[in-house]
């Protein structure tokens, strides 16, 4: 083995530890205790902010046991676990894995870590273990997961990426809206003949049955969306970036191709993170605007592909080939 590559995974295990032991230290505090570490970054929180300034002692008081302090110990709780998704994943990444393997495997030690932590703080006296924190927890080991998988993709892209062979072996997942986004996908029907490839696209009631039977096990449908009805829109597209993510973790695609809209945005930013290559094709129908999955994903995509030559000033890294159809 590498020498510099054991020092380096020792160096990092010894982190993972000191992190561990840090939670665990903390979490033996009683209640009491807890609130003394926190009076420190309590008191000088409260210092810093003007609004305080004319508080009565009470009220003060008040403030601190009832909102400063909860804030606080939340805030400690994402930094810890932060730190430990952190190390976690940056210990794991010296190994040679996919990706999205690795930093799965953050999230889940991570989340164990995060339960055992919380069921522990139900022995120490005055403290109680809460779901809630346990979220805030694994939200800590989500951010410091996607941090080092950021820093991983940054390197990767100044060294280039890599060309890939067209094949049958190439996995290509082609996502796209319904309507003519879906017409403008179809027509690299030839494309996806040349390769192992996978279809995802909204649901409709008329079409459900229809691509079923012409894809079968090859498409792959997720709720349809509208911001006419904001509200509903905001919950479908949660249960979307859910859905993408469990096809993607299923499918593995090598390259991701899309024609819009608001569906691929979910899924060409999961492949941005977990190593695919992701192009975006903009839509025909927009020859001097950018769509509003354009704006996002232009800067997610390696290649963000243009069919109008107007469209080239608009987007200046954008690639024109041509009309799609």
């Amino acid at each position: 083995m590498d020498i510099k590559l054991l020092i380096k995974r020792i160096i990092l295990g010894i982190f993972i530890l000191i992190t561990c032991w840090n939670i665990f230290y903390l979490s033996s505090e009683d209640g009491d205790e807890s609130d003394d570490t926190a009076a420190g970054f309590v008191d000088f929180f409260c210092s810093i902010m003007p609004q305080f300034k004319d508080y009565s002692e009470e009220e003060l008081n008040r403030v601190k046991s009832e909102v400063v302090i909860p804030v606080i110990r939340k805030c400690a709780h994402l930094e810890e676990f932060t730190a430990l998704g952190f190390f976690t994943m940056w210990f794991l990444s010296t190994y040679k894995r996919r990706h999205y393997q690795m930093g799965l495997c953050s999230c889940f030690l991570g989340l164990l870590y995060a339960i055992s932590d919380e069921i522990h703080q139900g022995f120490s006296p005055g403290r109680s273990p809460k779901v809630e924190d346990v979220w805030i927890d694994f939200l800590g080991v989500l951010i410091g997961t996607l941090l080092i998988l950021l820093c991983i993709k940054i390197r990767e892209k100044h060294k280039g990426v890599p060309k890939m062979e067209v094949n049958k072996k190439m996995k290509v997942l082609f996502i796209s809206s319904k309507g003519g986004h879906f017409s403008e996908l179809m027509q690299l029907k030839p494309v996806m003949e040349k390769v192992n490839y996978k279809i995802v696209t909204e649901s409709t009631k008329k079409s459900n049955k229809n691509l079923r039977e012409k894809f079968g096990k090859r498409i792959s449908i997720i709720p349809y969306g509208t911001k006419k009805t904001p509200i509903r829109y905001i919950f479908i597209l949660l249960a979307n970036c859910f859905a993408s993510l469990w096809i993607y973790i299923k499918f593995r695609p090598h390259v991701i191709v899309t024609t819009g809209t608001h569906t691929a945005g979910p899924m060409c930013c999961i492949g941005r993170i977990l190593g695919s290559k992701v192009i975006f094709i903009e839509s025909f129908a927009n020859r001097n605007t950018k769509s509003e999955a354009g704006k996002l994903v232009y800067y997610v995509a390696h290649t963000f592909v243009v069919q109008w030559d107007e469209m080239e000033e608009i987007y200046p890294k954008a690639k024109n080939w041509g009309w799609i159809y």
